[in-house]
């Protein structure tokens, strides 16, 4: 049996704000080791909307983790391929692809959904990039037409 702590909101809060990467080296990994034993319930909150200095330490967080313990925490983590320069894009799309298509996708998709809602190009763009990388294309998609304007969207831009 997994002994998970029984962190209350804020107490997990202020681990999550203790994985900014401005932080010292050993509050970092403090913080890493309090939250990584989280229930899978509380999992989404280590991607905090306010926080990109602690989004990397956060991915690799979820990685260690694992499927299904961090189901939760997937919506949040496909919003990070929203630019893939931000910390932790990057290893993210490492992680879905761990994950797998049949897992990865309705989250990239959603995020899809979303981008193409706002008519945001760039944002488009990068998911593009993350479902290149993925070797995800259209007929793994729900609704593939969405998929071709995510891919449109792309094309312009290059």
């Amino acid at each position: 049996m997994t002994n998970y702590n029984d962190f209350d909101d804020d107490q997990i809060t202020y681990y999550v704000y203790n994985l900014n990467w401005h932080l010292p080296q050993e509050i970092q990994n403090e913080a890493m080791e309090m939250l990584s034993h989280l229930p899978p319930e509380k999992v989404g909150m280590l991607l905090p909307t306010y926080g990109k200095e602690c989004w990397e330490n956060a991915v690799h967080l979820l990685k260690e983790m694992g499927y299904p313990r961090n189901k939760e925490a997937l919506p949040k983590l496909a919003g990070l391929l929203q630019d893939r320069n931000w910390p932790g894009a990057l290893e993210a799309i490492q992680l879905f692809e761990e994950l797998g298509t049949t897992i990865s996708v309705p989250h990239i998709e959603k995020e899809c959904e979303k981008a193409a809602e706002a008519h945001d190009g760039d944002w488009l763009e990068h998911l593009y990039f993350a479902v290149e990388q993925l070797g995800i294309d259209a007929h793994d998609f729900r609704n593939p037409v969405l998929y071709e304007t995510m891919k449109k969207a792309a094309e312009v831009l290059d």
